[in-house]
């Protein structure tokens, strides 16, 4: 009952600090970088993934932090630095599943497991001597194609079809809609919307068989978009555009708000199916077997 109880406080306590922003208008994935777009690192340069992702945007985003290198305060000492006196860390989580054996059936069963930690960013800590660097802005010019993207996207296995004034994933047909390169105001605009149509796309039955997207409820609608939402900025701080606020999806704020008001998992769940949807296509968009 206690571990199950200290899941809920590390839900609770995520999905709040998520819920403050949404509720302040801003949206976490939504230009969480001060330089180029980047998704937060461990102290050894692997990355952060799912919900981690999203809590240290949100805090970076509120303190303003450039550099994506997040540390334990141990892992600061260690590396010879020290953090600033009165610096306020960052919440993480952990989970994982731990494997028991039954001692007398010899049957075994997973028993999941959630952690929480504290990081601090490498703003936040002195001595380092640059171990850490901000990353480089990133400059697109907004009538200019991106060479190298158009490669990694050419490498989805989806249908897109070029035309029209909106930007849509059919799933009965299982097409892409993209209105012309030039209808954009800018290349970032562009890849950020065909990449969040290209998560709606890895959901289908036939592939990751995401159910928000075969569902028909209003609801689940709108907790796909935000997956969505969630896949594309993945995507672009990983292979480089810049994910902005959409206007047409202003809509399902309170959408989203309700339903992470009235399941705390809600935040949870929809990073991990936009991190499973993010894997899928970088997969193909990075294959260099060509």
């Amino acid at each position: 009952m206690a571990k199950e109880t200290n899941r809920i406080d590390i839900y609770q306590a995520v999905t709040d600090d998520i819920l403050a922003m949404l509720e302040a208008g801003t949206k976490p994935w939504v230009k969480p970088w001060s330089g180029g777009p980047t998704i937060p690192l461990r102290h050894n340069g692997v990355a952060y993934r799912g919900i981690n992702v999203l809590s240290l945007w949100a805090s970076a985003m509120r303190q303003g932090f450039a550099s994506p290198y997040w540390l334990t305060f141990k892992q600061a000492l260690e590396l010879g630095g020290n953090v600033r006196k009165g610096s306020k860390g960052t919440t993480v989580v952990y989970a994982n599943k731990l494997v028991v054996k039954d001692s007398e059936t010899d049957d075994e069963r997973a028993i999941p497991f959630l952690k929480r930690y504290t990081v601090f960013n490498a703003d936040q800590v002195e001595g380092l001597d640059g171990k850490y660097p901000a990353p480089a802005p990133i400059i697109t010019n907004p009538e200019t194609r991106d060479v190298e993207l158009e490669v990694m996207f050419s490498r989805i296995d989806a249908t897109v079809r070029i035309g029209g004034s909106q930007a849509y994933y059919h799933t009965r047909d299982d097409y892409i809609q993209m209105p012309a390169f030039e209808a954009f105001h800018s290349a970032d605009d562009y890849y950020a919307t065909l990449a969040h149509e290209a998560v709606h796309h890895a959901g289908h039955e036939s592939r990751l068989n995401r159910k928000t997207l075969i569902s028909t409820s209003r609801a689940d609608y709108a907790r796909d978009e935000l997956v969505a939402e969630l896949g594309a900025s993945f995507i672009g701080a990983i292979v480089g555009f810049k994910v902005d606020e959409r206007e047409d999806h202003a809509a399902y704020i309170e959408h989203w708000l309700t339903a992470l008001r009235n399941d705390k998992r809600a935040i949870f769940e929809a990073a991990r199916e936009a991190q499973n949807a993010a894997d899928y296509l970088l997969a193909m968009m990075t294959d260099q077997a060509d």
